[in-house]
């Protein structure tokens, strides 16, 4: 396994929804994938939060909010990064069937079932503005922090899940991404993640395949 050495800033978000782009922040797990090694980015909770932030998974008060739990806290109270990247895996081995049009496998969908309710549980409605709105209880522990946030994965993947724009949902066809997207294309027949970035190794692997002697 090899781990990511840049910013959270610097992960591209090209899933066209922020649970895809939470199944994006690694590679390589794909099968048949050309990569010898997975790539992950997500190295500790602390990049976990600011990949968060960079996301727009939660807000800049948030994160200013919770900074001293997440970059403070002894190692006793540090959340459990090891859950967030299953959950992440959970989300994976539903959406890519589908992005294949196989189907989902029903105990991946019954832990992301479990981690909705227990977001759905962290939710409140209060008067904002004088009109009813969502909101989020505030976390005291690292752990409940995890909870929440993972709880908001859960939700989005639930709504995207029964949504209209399923049928859009897109793996990459390059050989060494696994990535996976929604195709918003006008002819919904767009191959890869991102054309500048896969599709263009793509086109210049294959050129230097043509132009190699037999």
């Amino acid at each position: 396994m090899t781990h990511f050495t840049g910013t959270a800033k610097s992960i591209r978000l090209i899933g066209g929804a922020r649970v895809l782009d939470f199944i994006n922040t690694t590679n390589g797990r794909r099968p048949g994938t050309s990569l010898k090694v997975i790539e992950e980015r997500l190295t500790s909770f602390q990049f976990f939060f600011e990949w968060a932030l960079h996301a727009s998974l939660i807000s800049a008060q948030e994160f200013d909010d919770y900074k001293p739990m997440v970059f403070e806290s002894s190692i006793a109270y540090q959340p459990n990064l090891d859950a967030i990247i299953a959950f992440r895996e959970c989300l994976y081995a539903v959406f890519y069937p589908l992005s294949l049009q196989a189907a989902a496998p029903d105990d991946a969908l019954q832990q992301i079932n479990e981690t909705f309710q227990q977001g759905a549980a962290r939710r409140m409605l209060r008067s904002v503005e004088g009109k009813p709105a969502w909101a989020w209880m505030a976390c005291t522990t690292a752990q409940e922090l995890t909870a929440m946030v993972l709880g908001r994965l859960a939700i989005e993947a639930t709504q995207l899940l029964v949504s209209g724009d399923l049928h859009t949902l897109r793996s990459c066809s390059a050989t060494d991404c696994d990535w996976v997207f929604l195709d918003i294309s006008k002819n919904k027949q767009r191959k890869w993640c991102q054309m500048s970035v896969c599709g263009s190794r793509e086109k210049l692997s294959r050129l230097k395949q043509v132009a190699s002697p037999p």
